[in-house]
C-alpha cells in the first residue's frame, strides 16, 4: 500500500531498498517535495527542512518503519549555516536516542533545493 504523503523519485531510483539478506535499509535523498504539487516546498529554509523530514517520515511509513529505526543521517546542506535548523527539527521530531550524523556543504542539489537528507537503518 502506497502512502499518499509520500513525494515520488524525481529520477530513475528506489526512495528506499534493503540491503542484502538482513534488515539493515537505505533510503535515497529527501528533498523538499511537496507530494501533492511535486514542487518544491521552499518558500523558507524553515519549510524545506520541515518537508524533508514529513517525507522521509512518509517513506518510512511506506515501508513500515520510523524515525526512531533511523541509525544514520547524511544531511546536504547548500550552507552550513543552516544546520541549526535541521538540528531544531531533529530535537522536535526525535524521542531518546540520535542517529549517527554527518553534514556536508555541496555546491548544488536536485531542483534547485537548500537541503537533501539521506537516511541509513
Amino acid at each position: 500500500m502506497t502512502n499518499l504523503k509520500a513525494p515520488t523519485p524525481v529520477g530513475p531510483y528506489s526512495m528506499f531498498r534493503y540491503l542484502g539478506n538482513d534488515s539493515s535499509w537505505i533510503m535515497a535523498g529527501s528533498i523538499p517535495i511537496d507530494p501533492l504539487s511535486g514542487k518544491l516546498n521552499n518558500d523558507t529554509v524553515e519549510d524545506e527542512v520541515s518537508q524533508v523530514f514529513d517525507n522521509i517520515e512518509a517513506v518510512l511509513a511506506d515501508n513500515d518503519k520510523t524515525l526512531e529505526d533511523i541509525r544514520k543521517f547524511t544531511v546536504f546542506l547548500m550552507d552550513l549555516s543552516y544546520t541549526p535548523l535541521v538540528n531544531a527539527e531533529i530535537e522536535k521530531r526525535f524521542k531518546g536516542e540520535y542517529p549517527a550524523r554527518s553534514t556536508i556543504q555541496v555546491a548544488g542539489l536536485p531542483m534547485g533545493s537548500r537541503v537533501e537528507i539521506e537516511c541509513l537503518g
